[in-house]
């Protein structure tokens, strides 16, 4: 009897001491974009663009513009031939050398005929035209880097930082951590990534289309005051849209400086090495 009461106990002992295995979501969107050039970049590849413009030999004009064509008509109007040397006439700017058409002294600035008209290219009372967006002669003009959940400073956005990785946050009694999910009781257990996956689909819906990096866990975070092993499990998102489940779900989609600002001090520099600068 006694040593019964005693098995129960020490069964009952580790059954409290034992720590919970949990396993935390690392979700992750890639830049969408090309990263954000800083001063000393710009310089740089304007330098580069500048110098290779000096250089190179001259611009292949019938490669692209046939002789006698009404494109190479208008390429000529457009561009006109540098004034030949002439003994008789003075050149502040040193004797020309001129090579197919071109003063090799300089760069070759090329004015290119366009199919398509710009406001300032407008007669007076004349409007732009309605071009169609399958009209191959339409003018091409790229997306702006900002979008508008910049604008509005929407964090909640996967529209936002398209240079940059963002990371997803949720906020969990009034912390804010990464998604973590813990396997209830039961008799077969759930794989860590198998974990991650199901938590995912009930947090965002299943209209998420990403892949994990890897089964097994980039991390693992001792967390004392809930007793729990949290796994990281590290994937990436590739498209689809994060719907939350629960109205009351607060989340996030952060850069790894914003993180900085949201997760716990110590929390974040134990894993801040698993974000990415870019």
């Amino acid at each position: 009897m006694i040593g019964g009461l005693r098995r129960s106990a020490i069964r009952a002992y580790a059954t409290k001491s034992s720590p919970i295995i949990s396993s935390s979501l690392l979700l992750s969107r890639n830049p969408v974009v090309t990263a954000d050039l800083d001063p000393f970049q710009s310089q740089f590849y304007k330098y580069q663009q500048e110098l290779w413009r000096r250089l190179m030999w001259t611009f292949p004009k019938w490669f692209y513009f046939r002789e006698g064509t009404l494109a190479e008509q208008r390429y000529r109007q457009l561009n006109r031939d540098p004034v030949a040397y002439n003994p008789d006439l003075e050149f502040p700017r040193g004797k020309p050398e001129i090579r197919h058409r071109r003063d090799r002294r300089f760069k070759q600035e090329i004015k290119l005929p366009k199919t398509y008209k710009l406001a300032e290219d407008l007669a007076e009372g004349e409007t732009l035209p309605v071009v169609s967006k399958n009209d191959l002669a339409r003018q091409i003009i790229p997306n702006s880097r900002i979008t508008e959940a910049d604008k509005v400073n929407d964090l909640t956005s996967l529209e936002r930082k398209l240079s940059r990785t963002l990371y997803l946050i949720i906020n969990q009694n009034g912390k804010w951590i990464l998604p973590n999910f813990t396997e209830q009781s039961s008799e077969v257990p759930t794989a860590l990534h198998k974990l991650a996956e199901d938590g995912l689909y009930q947090l965002g819906g299943e209209k998420i289309n990403y892949f994990n990096v890897s089964n097994t866990p980039c991390h693992l975070h001792i967390n004392q005051a809930e007793n729990k092993k949290e796994f990281i499990i590290k994937s990436h998102i590739l498209s689809g849209e994060f719907k939350p489940q629960d109205e009351s779900l607060k989340y996030l989609w952060l850069t790894k400086e914003e993180l900085k600002d949201k997760l716990d001090a110590k929390y974040y520099y134990e894993i801040n090495h698993l974000f990415s600068d870019v």
